[in-house]
C-alpha cells in the first residue's frame, strides 16, 4: 500500500511539471494596430515575463508583424524609464485580459496623442479561416450600438461584437454603396454614406470608435493586400 501511494504522489508530481513546462512553452502570436493612426508611430513594450519585455511597432494603417511570445494571461504594455535613483522602472500604458487564443489582433485606442497618454487594449481573436479576399471585417470599439449596409449585405453590432461580410457589389466595377449608422435611444442616425471597392486582392478591417479630438464616432478602416497566389485561388 505504501508503494502505490508514493507512486501515486510520484505521478501526480510529474503530471503537474509537465503541464507547467507545457504552459511555459506554449506560443502565441500577436499583431499589434494603434488607433488613429499617427504619421509616425512610436514603438512600445509588451510585457513576456518577469521583468522582461520586447519592442512591438504600432502602426494605424496596417497589422504590425507577427510577434511569437509566450502564452500570455494579460496583455501589458508601457516603457521602460529610468526612475530618480537610476534604477528601471516600468510605465504602464494599458492592459487588457488576453482572450486566450493562439493568434490575437491586440487594438490599441489612443487616449490622446502621445503614447505615455495611455492606450485602451482589446485583444481580438485573430484566428479567421474565412477573411478571404473581397472580405470586410467590421469590430466595434465604440460604446455605441452600431450597424449599416455594404452592398447586398446588412450588420448590427453592439459594443466589442464583430461582423465579417462579403459583400455583393451593387454598382459597377465592383463598388459597393455603404451606409453607416449608430443607435441613440430607440433611433438610428447615418453618419457615414459613402462608396467601398471590393476586389479579391485584398481585404478590410474597419473600426468604429470615437474620435481623441471630438468625441464623435468615427471608422478607421485598415487595408490588407494578398499574396498573389493566395488572392488567385480562393473561390
Amino acid at each position: 500500500m505504501q508503494t502505490i501511494r508514493v507512486s501515486l504522489i510520484a505521478f501526480a508530481i510529474a503530471s503537474l511539471v509537465t503541464e507547467d513546462v507545457s504552459a511555459q512553452d506554449k506560443k502565441i502570436s500577436l499583431q499589434f494596430l494603434a488607433i488613429p493612426k499617427k504619421t509616425r508611430p512610436e514603438p512600445i513594450e509588451l510585457v513576456v515575463g518577469e521583468g522582461k519585455t520586447i519592442e512591438v511597432q504600432t502602426p494605424g494603417n496596417e497589422l504590425s508583424p507577427d510577434y511569437e511570445v509566450p502564452s500570455l494571461s494579460t496583455i501589458v504594455v508601457g516603457k521602460t524609464i529610468l526612475n530618480e535613483e537610476g534604477e528601471p522602472e516600468f510605465l504602464v500604458y494599458g492592459k487588457a485580459n488576453s482572450i486566450g487564443t493562439s493568434k490575437q489582433i491586440i487594438l490599441l485606442l489612443r487616449k490622446g496623442r502621445e503614447n505615455s497618454d495611455g492606450f485602451i487594449v482589446l485583444p481580438i481573436n485573430g484566428e479567421l479561416t474565412n477573411f478571404t479576399g473581397g472580405s470586410y471585417l467590421f469590430f466595434n470599439a465604440s460604446n455605441l450600438n452600431v450597424g449599416g449596409v455594404i452592398g447586398d449585405k446588412k450588420f448590427a453590432l453592439k459594443p466589442g461584437q464583430r461582423s465579417l461580410l462579403k459583400p455583393a457589389p451593387d454598382h459597377d466595377n465592383g463598388i459597393c454603396q455603404v451606409t453607416l449608422s449608430y443607435q441613440r435611444d430607440e433611433d438610428w442616425k447615418t453618419f457615414k454614406d459613402t462608396r467601398w471597392p471590393t476586389n479579391k486582392r485584398y481585404r478590410s478591417l474597419i473600426f468604429f470608435h470615437r474620435s481623441v479630438n471630438s468625441g464623435r464616432l468615427t471608422v478607421s478602416p485598415v487595408v490588407e493586400m494578398l499574396p498573389y497566389q493566395e488572392a488567385n485561388t480562393e473561390g
